[in-house]
């Protein structure tokens, strides 16, 4: 049974996908406070930014930057997952859903984490908003991993 998983699943990228995991689950465990005072620290960087280069600046809420990162978090989750899934093996199509699920499960536990954080409180909004990430991530993984067959094909 191993050897067929095996021939299915490539180590390396499960493993990276495995640690990208526990960065967002170690995230989560993050008392209310702590995380507040990094989305803080970004939202004043990123508006800092925006003012050096003369932009408006105040449409930037932490509202927005604590949501992008859950969309960033999950499209690096969702590249990591999709290419664990060997496309040679089992086809680009079969490999989309396994890796949906699997990040869609992911994004689910992590929710539940924090449920038991003080401070922070699990949303259905924000499962839906990792879904959007992981869409995003395995969508261009795909895009990418087709463009580089074509290129090589070419060649």
């Amino acid at each position: 049974m191993w050897e067929h998983l095996r021939s299915y699943v490539r180590l390396p990228w499960l493993a990276c996908a495995c640690l990208m995991v526990l960065v967002i689950w170690g995230n989560s465990m993050v008392p209310g406070s702590g995380s507040s005072q990094l989305s803080g620290s970004v939202l004043e960087l990123v508006q800092s930014m925006l003012a050096a280069l003369h932009l408006p600046y105040a449409w930037v809420t932490g509202f927005i930057i604590r949501k992008c990162a859950h969309v960033t978090e999950y499209a690096v989750l969702g590249v990591l997952v999709s290419r664990a899934f060997d496309v040679r093996a089992c086809g680009a199509s079969s490999r989309v859903l396994p890796a949906l699920l699997c990040c869609v499960a992911i994004a689910s536990v992590d929710e539940t984490i924090q449920l038991f954080v003080p401070g922070r409180c699990g949303q259905v909004l924000d499962v839906l908003i990792d879904s959007c990430g992981i869409c995003l991530g395995v969508l261009i993984s795909t895009f990418v991993a087709r463009w580089l067959y074509r290129r090589r094909a070419r060649s």
